[in-house]
């Protein structure tokens, strides 16, 4: 017997979600304090804190509350992007998971890092910007 089509209102959710801008902003962080200052990193609560309200480097500029980024990194951990790890002392710290969880390489995650701390912009300014935390030769690099 022939199966029925699923009518548009009986379609299953998507397993995937798209991210909140906070969700955003903390990953994008996340991924960028690793590449640029990874002596800084894993990074607690109050590094991200910081690093979403930083003024340079950001589109939109934002000025979150510690729990609105504890928030975001709950539901990030339970979408398995990021990890929470005890840090030496009592300081809890948390990585991302990005390269399983997106499934990309280094310039691959360097560029998307660009486009979650600023959101869009130009092949040549995501080379430039992106270029701070992985080495992109060329133009042709970030082409499909």
């Amino acid at each position: 017997m022939p199966e029925e089509p699923i009518s548009p209102s009986e379609a299953l959710e998507p397993s995937w979600r798209p991210l909140g801008s906070l969700q955003r902003r903390v990953a994008g962080v996340l991924i960028e304090k690793a590449k640029t200052t990874p002596d800084a990193y894993p990074m607690s609560l109050n590094a991200l804190t910081s690093g979403s309200n930083q003024k340079s480097n950001r589109s939109p500029q934002m000025n979150v509350a510690p729990t609105d980024v504890e928030q975001s990194l709950d539901e990030l951990r339970e979408m398995g992007a990021v990890t929470e790890i005890q840090g030496s002392g009592r300081v809890v710290k948390y990585r991302h998971r990005m390269y399983d969880w997106l499934g990309v390489d280094k310039t691959e995650l360097a560029v998307m890092a660009e486009l979650l701390l600023r959101g869009e912009q130009t092949v040549g300014e995501l080379r430039a910007r992106a270029s701070r935390m992985e080495r992109i030769s060329g133009m042709e690099e970030l082409r499909p």
